[in-house]
């Protein structure tokens, strides 16, 4: 079974509150509790994986948590995963307005890289703020 036949998967890129699994393509997976309840619920998804770490670096698959008044957190399994990256700004461009302040987080480095909205505007913008580490907290 591939994300995006899950009968609640939502359409492509949709932003929602709470948490998600952001797969390849957008598919965007709904969490109605927490991670590892979802992934224990869904071992044929995630073969081998037992908590979100596992997910993020083995699936390559964004966990994604938005909170009140525009506040977003992004996992992703280290910032030389291209892919990974470019899926978090397209989800965050097309979600323009909808977010005020992103926390972008590694599973290869400490600490977080804080996003704008401006810097999603464009592969170019994201890529020099994550690429420079600017934004980078220990």
């Amino acid at each position: 079974m591939k994300p995006e036949d899950l009968p609640d998967a939502l359409p492509p890129w949709a932003f929602r509150h709470g948490a998600s699994w952001l797969a390849e393509g957008g598919v965007v997976l709904p969490i109605p509790g927490f991670h590892d309840e979802w992934i224990r619920c869904h071992p044929d998804l995630v073969p081998g994986c037992g908590n979100v770490c596992d997910v993020v670096v083995r699936m390559k698959w964004v966990s994604v948590s938005v909170f009140s008044e525009g506040y977003v957190e992004l996992l992703v399994p280290g910032r030389g995963d291209g892919e990974s990256l470019e899926r978090c700004r397209e989800f965050l461009a097309r979600a323009a307005g909808a977010w005020k302040d992103a926390l972008l987080m590694t599973m290869d480095e400490e600490g977080y890289i804080r996003v704008e909205p401006a810097d999603a505007a464009t592969p170019e913008a994201f890529r020099n703020r994550i690429g420079t580490g600017a934004g980078f907290r220990l």
